[in-house]
């Protein structure tokens, strides 16, 4: 892309011919999907990306919360490949030479009993809520028709049939036909969004529906909040309300965990008091070098799973187990989790004079061309960096986010490509 002045009035940033080709040929050949910024990403190492023009750019986005290690990290793809060149795949048809280990030694380390290797977070989160459900009728006696398992508002856990109805509406039920009343975020009384961050709403549903509620399922640190004490605080009361009425409480760490809070799952930070009945991981446990998850649970629920019950061909695959093994080993050596609070605290004193009232779409594709990826999320900017980005990446990331909110104004045209239709989700 360039940016280039206009008779003196601003600016237009305009998109290379290579990027228009590719935009053309994606809208003709292509469905699906998030909606994209008009960048195509071809090669990365660490922090920095390369798009289709072989510019270089910063990468403040992480992959969706997904290369906590960054990119390449010569460790990690050293794992991957030996795995690759031990074997292609070995599944649940047998078992896998690696899994049973594995899985001990993933229960030792997050405090549970049993353990289940699925292939996305998606799979991860319709799974444990699956279980859930067979534990409310199972153990606590509840009708199968009745079963009822609850979600937040704005929180994301994939757009799978099985899960899509615990989410905002984005259109499943009216677009889709998808829709079960007894899986959504909503009070099944008043229709009511349940909100994140007002315990008032779970305080009341709760009581309401608790002789046939089996679980909750949330995002414990979710960003959506002004601080982090309000999002914690919120989390702990609804995790209270679950001891309290004998209902589940699951937490998804796919988008938030492997460290990116400065504890390694957002559910730490309750204290074991407070732990999750169960936790789902994907997205960076790999690195981003493998695609999976796994859902961490207690004997009381795990065991209730039967054969044909729980089935991903790629689910316990060995060049997952040797990503996640090598991306924990990672996180250890380099004290990743810990490095966290630097970033936090960095950020924090380079923004602390900011102020930018407007913050719109056209803020993030501003940045782009100046060399930085980032993301919209409403009047918001997602964005997340590797554990591992250098202290000078980080700080010229900051200084370019700042140049292009700082220059918002100067700017009158931005090429975007094909329009975009539908409703930006929170991933």
């Amino acid at each position: 892309m360039t940016a280039t002045p206009q008779n003196g009035t601003g600016k237009t940033i305009k998109l290379s011919p290579r990027t228009k080709e590719l935009l053309d040929i994606d809208d003709k050949h292509s469905a699906g999907g998030v909606f994209p910024l008009p960048v195509f990403i071809k090669s990365g190492k660490g922090s920095i990306l390369k798009d289709a023009d072989d510019k270089e750019i910063l990468d403040f986005l992480c992959m969706m919360s997904a290369t906590n290690l960054g990119h390449c990290h010569p460790e990690l793809v050293k794992a991957v490949t030996a795995s690759m060149n031990t074997i292609t795949l070995a599944n649940l048809a047998t078992k896998v030479g690696d899994w049973a280990e594995f899985a001990r030694d993933m229960c030792q380390r997050f405090g549970y009993d049993k353990m289940v290797g699925m292939v996305s977070g998606t799979e991860g989160a319709d799974a444990a809520v699956k279980f859930a459900r067979k534990w409310g009728i199972k153990v606590k006696g509840i009708e199968p028709s009745e079963v009822l398992v609850l979600g937040v508002s704005d929180n994301y856990h994939g757009v799978g049939s099985g899960i899509w109805p615990i989410m905002n509406d984005m259109g499943q039920a009216s677009d889709y036909g998808i829709s079960n009343p007894n899986l959504r975020n909503t009070d099944p009384e008043t229709g009511n969004l349940l909100r994140y961050g007002h315990l008032e709403d779970f305080e009341k549903v709760i009581a309401s529906q608790h002789q046939r509620l089996a679980a909750v399922i949330m995002e414990c640190i979710h960003g959506k909040r002004p601080t982090f004490e309000e999002e914690l605080n919120f989390a702990i009361g609804v995790r209270q309300l679950c001891k309290k009425y004998n209902v589940l409480f699951i937490a998804d760490e796919v988008r938030m965990g492997s460290g990116k809070t400065g504890k390694f799952l957002c559910s730490d930070w309750m204290g074991p008091e407070n732990k999750p009945d169960m936790v789902i991981m994907g997205k960076s446990i790999t690195g981003g070098a493998y695609p999976a998850s796994y859902i961490l649970g207690r004997d009381e629920v795990m065991d209730l799973i039967g054969g044909y019950e729980s089935v991903a061909t790629f689910g316990m695959a060995p060049a997952a187990i040797a990503a996640t093994r090598a991306t924990l080993k990672i996180m250890d050596e380099e004290k990743l989790v810990d490095r966290a609070t630097w970033i936090s605290d960095v950020w924090r004193k380079e923004t602390a004079d900011w102020k930018f009232p407007l913050l719109d779409y056209q803020a993030i594709r501003d940045a782009v061309p100046e060399g930085l990826l980032t993301y919209p999320d409403g009047n918001r900017i997602r964005m997340g960096v590797a554990l591992n980005i250098s202290e000078e990446e980080l700080r010229r990331g900051i200084a370019i986010l700042k140049e292009a909110l700082t220059e918002l104004d100067d700017y009158y045209e931005i090429e975007t490509g094909p329009p975009m239709k539908g409703i930006i989700p929170d991933m």
